[in-house]
């Protein structure tokens, strides 16, 4: 009987019924929580592990020599465990490297400091420049929020999240490489470079 209720949630994913996802949500979200929070992470952290988990588990259930081997939860709960781990390591590694980059550079350099902030001013004139939407998805992707819950909070589905984020991106990056002040750095930095 369980397995034939698994099977019917299987099913449910594949064709994204969000009945079978809020199931899903109530029946294992607060064991992830409690996951996250016992290995030193925030709620806010297990509320992205779990989305990130979520959508592993979309896409191994959409593959189509899946066969799940265990029950649904224990191999959600990995999944989920995995991508927090990986979140760990991630967080450790960073903070290795800031450590070493503070550790290794001069305390005032000025030059360093100003490149800095010109390069942010730029950034963020040409961000000041996407339409609303753009905006409003890359600003979730830098909190580093999943893009299932800037899906959720937008009301697009995943698929267009995605999509645009991407287009935004490109679309930024070409801003940016267009600015004239970004050309003039550039122009400097060769003729420094060759002379």
């Amino acid at each position: 009987m369980e397995s034939q209720n698994e099977g019917i949630l299987i099913n449910g994913i594949r064709d994204r019924d969000d009945g079978v996802f809020k199931y899903l949500q109530v029946k294992y979200q607060n064991g992830i929580r409690l996951m996250v929070l016992e290995m030193g992470g925030s709620p806010e952290d297990a509320k992205d592990v779990f989305s990130e988990g979520i959508i592993a588990l979309i896409r191994l259930i959409d593959r189509e020599d899946f066969k799940l081997t265990c029950k649904l939860g224990t191999l959600l709960y990995a999944l989920c465990n995995k991508k927090w781990k990986q979140q760990l390591e991630k967080q450790r590694a960073a903070s290795n490297y800031h450590f070493r980059k503070l550790d290794s550079s001069p305390a005032d350099d000025f030059s360093e400091n100003y490149d800095e902030e010109l390069s942010r001013d730029i950034f963020w004139e040409c961000f000041g420049m996407l339409d609303t939407v753009c905006r409003e998805i890359l600003k979730s992707y830098l909190k580093e929020i999943s893009p299932m819950e800037i899906a959720r909070s937008l009301g697009y589905s995943y698929g267009y999240v995605r999509k645009k984020k991407s287009i935004c991106h490109n679309y930024l990056m070409k801003l940016i490489e267009n600015n004239p002040v970004f050309l003039r750095i550039r122009k400097d930095e060769k003729i420094t470079l060759v002379g």
